[in-house]
């Protein structure tokens, strides 16, 4: 399996703190399980290659990173004793220990990820996006999280926002300003007539000024509505029939 390693985050992409609370808050609860005194330290997630581990991760892109001697160190520290100079029958004593220690990291992992606590970790190539070490040099776990799983994650934890209900287009239009006038009529004349037009000429329109004329908005007719055209000083329009009546 191999993760894609491009991302699509800005490169000044921060973590939100309580990113790393939600993974730190998960690491400390395994630490008090399994280790007695100082707790099990946590990095705060960062972007980095860690290229000495081995990875497995989660479908969901959550990963965890190991070494070969990841469960001899790991044993080592629950007994509080020293990894370093071991036979090869406590090394392997060591890391019997500290099997049920990593299955339970690996479980408590996916239920962060919203995963059954048993879902199966694939090898991957590589790790991308996010990492952060878990334990210190002492016991080289890291945790990664690809860009995708990260986003996830961030919109898990920031707070959220009141819904504000959406307005009315009328009421938001209310305020537009437009233009209205009406279509008087029209006459059909061929381009010789019009050039041929003098002062004093009279053009017979198509419809009598006492009938309904057709409403129009910013010179668009309109589907409906008609007005009247009242002669007076200013001469006005009277509706007739209503643009918005069903």
């Amino acid at each position: 399996m191999t993760v894609d390693s491009r991302s699509w985050l800005p490169a000044d992409t921060v973590p939100p703190a309580a990113l790393d609370a939600l993974v730190a808050e998960t690491v400390a609860d395994w630490s008090a399980r399994w280790f007695v005194g100082e707790a099990v330290r946590f990095a705060p997630l960062c972007r980095e290659a860690r290229t000495n581990l081995a990875w497995r991760a989660l479908d969901v892109g959550l990963m965890l990173g190991t070494t070969g001697d990841t469960a001899l160190k790991t044993g080592a520290r629950m007994l509080g004793v020293a990894a370093e100079d071991r036979a090869t029958v406590d090394r392997a004593l060591l890391e019997e220990v500290a099997e049920n220690c990593l299955v339970d990291l690996r479980a408590r992992l996916a239920r962060l990820a919203g995963v059954s606590p048993d879902a199966e970790w694939r090898p991957v190539v590589r790790a991308p996006g996010w990492c952060a070490a878990i334990g210190g040099p002492a016991a080289q776990i890291a945790i990664a999280l690809t860009d995708a799983f990260f986003a996830t994650l961030v919109a898990r934890v920031l707070p959220s926002t009141p819904a504000i209900p959406l307005g009315l287009g009328g009421a938001a239009l209310a305020a537009v300003e437009v233009e209205v006038s009406a279509a008087v009529g029209h006459a059909d004349i061929s381009v010789a007539e019009l050039r041929g037009l003098e002062i004093g000429d009279v053009v017979v329109l198509g419809r009598p000024l006492a009938e309904p004329v057709p409403i129009a908005v910013d010179g668009h007719p309109l589907v409906r509505g008609t007005a009247r055209i009242i002669a007076a000083e200013p001469p006005f329009l009277e509706i007739v029939e209503a643009a918005t009546r069903a």
